[in-house]
């Protein structure tokens, strides 16, 4: 393809009724940067070339000539080409793409901003003479069109700086603004998608992309699992009609009264310490159970007598909200401690009930894998 047929092909993206010599200016300027002080110098490439040449430009391919594509490359904005590209309706990209078809070029629709950015990148390059430098225009145009289509998914499943936690809107008196940054980990590997991003707080973004080491690059893939995870529970496992049942449960371990709430000293954690490996949550769930075991399973039987309550019902559902955590990456406390949220995200009783009813599920449950004994010859 010529840099003449791309330009009529992406006619549809231009404002209308426009000569062909402006028509030309604009489509320029869609994938070059300037600053203020070069608009309309010979360092604007929209404008460095006469309109003489801009209407042999529109017309044949010998009127893209190689002195101007090599003022467009050291210009070329593939950024905002790209956020150019996406923010057209369907209507108009299905057009772009038909007309590319037409040149015997093909545009998937899934991948249209790359696409797209990769004709014209090609071509720029091979009239100036930069294939060496194609691969990592074309690398970069990749990442953006990624960013580009998992920008508000990425910003909706936040729950803060991937980093430091801290809010991304920033307060002034009565107001908010968005204060974040969206880096990209170059560890990924092609295709990419959302798990090769993170979203910051400006801060941190700025040190991440001054500098960073693997581990930075693994702790945010894990936060990248985590999340995912949450979503996953949050939209795939929301307890179908439990929600006033197993209320009823979790109020009576809130309102236990204190001097009923006595630790049984006979306890034995060995159920508890063949499933978790992390001290502090082995700690938490041997008092909740050493304390509240009996309480659990004594109402959760009363209720099921009093057909107001179905354990099974609820067993599933923890274990199923189990199964989809269980290859996050997460750790076994941060697991716990997202099971429990989600349980109070839906009864809004207690938190630390909710954490209790999962100690017991994990100590009744396959919710954690026992660990491995090694057998003494």
């Amino acid at each position: 393809m010529k840099f003449h047929e791309l330009a009529a092909c992406l006619a549809p993206a231009l404002p209308g009724g426009l000569a062909r010599a402006e028509r030309m200016r604009e489509l320029i300027s869609m994938f070059t940067t300037v600053t203020e002080d070069e608009w309309g110098t010979n360092r604007d490439p929209s404008t460095l070339p006469s309109d003489s040449v801009l209407e042999s430009m529109a017309s044949r391919a010998s009127g893209f000539t190689k002195k101007l594509a090599n003022a467009i490359c050291p210009r070329l904005d593939i950024d905002a080409f790209v956020e150019r590209l996406y923010g057209l309706d369907l209507a108009t990209q299905e057009l772009i793409a038909q007309n590319i078809a037409d040149h015997d070029e093909h545009v998937d629709l899934e991948n249209f901003e790359y696409g797209v950015a990769e004709l014209l990148v090609g071509i720029l390059h091979e009239k100036a003479g930069l294939p060496d430098r194609t691969a990592a225009v074309l690398r970069r145009a990749k990442i953006l069109a990624a960013l580009t289509k998992n920008r508000d998914l990425l910003l909706t499943r936040s729950r803060g700086c991937a980093t430091c936690c801290t809010p991304l809107r920033s307060r002034s008196h009565d107001s908010s603004q968005a204060s974040y940054d969206i880096v990209f980990l170059d560890d990924a590997t092609e295709p990419f998608g959302s798990g090769d991003f993170a979203v910051m707080c400006k801060p941190c973004a700025e040190r991440f992309n001054l500098a960073h080491i693997e581990a930075d690059l693994a702790q945010l893939r894990a936060h990248n699992r985590a999340l995912t995870a949450t979503e996953n529970v949050d939209e795939g496992l929301a307890p179908l009609g439990l929600d006033r049942k197993i209320s009823q449960l979790l109020a009576v371990i809130n309102q236990l009264p204190f001097e009923e709430a006595v630790r049984d000293t006979d306890y034995s954690a060995m159920t508890l310490q063949q499933k978790i490996d992390d001290m502090a949550l082995l700690r938490l769930c041997f008092d909740a159970m050493a304390t509240y075991e009996p309480v659990v399973r004594n109402t959760a039987k009363a209720l099921e007598a009093q057909g107001d309550f179905k354990f099974s019902k609820m067993r599933r559902q923890i274990q199923s909200a189990w199964d989809v955590l269980d290859d996050s990456g997460m750790s076994q406390y941060n697991i716990w401690q997202r099971l429990t949220a989600w349980i109070h995200e839906h009864t809004h009783v207690d938190r630390y009930a909710c954490g209790v009813v999962v100690a017991f599920m994990i100590q009744i449950c396959d919710l954690f894998t026992p660990r491995t004994v090694a057998v003494s010859a």
